[in-house]
């Protein structure tokens, strides 16, 4: 993990968890519940596998360059459905 990371952060309330990943990521609240139910459904379905996954997912997607300009991270039309299914098929093989 990096130093973005707060101490204890999986076991936060899920309202914090979303905010915290909001503030560190730039994502809205409609894009972390995609990712958070997209991971659920391909098979995430413990909260800190879950959690962990959705960090490590957007630690690989979110460029932090482009939030220099803008308020949220956009991953365009399809595009987040599209590396989220890459991203569940990638590490359920490497488990």
């Amino acid at each position: 993990m990096n130093n973005r990371v707060v101490k204890n952060l999986y076991h936060l309330p899920d309202l914090r968890f979303v905010k915290w990943c909001e503030d560190t990521y730039a994502i809205n609240r409609g894009v972390y519940n995609t990712i958070d139910e997209k991971l659920y459904e391909a098979g995430f379905e413990d909260i800190r596998e879950r959690r962990n996954a959705i960090i490590t997912f957007l630690e690989k997607h979110i460029i932090f360059d482009e939030l220099k300009s803008k308020k949220y991270f956009t991953f365009g039309h399809g595009n987040l459905s599209a590396a989220l299914q890459q991203f569940s098929e990638k590490n359920f093989l490497e488990q």
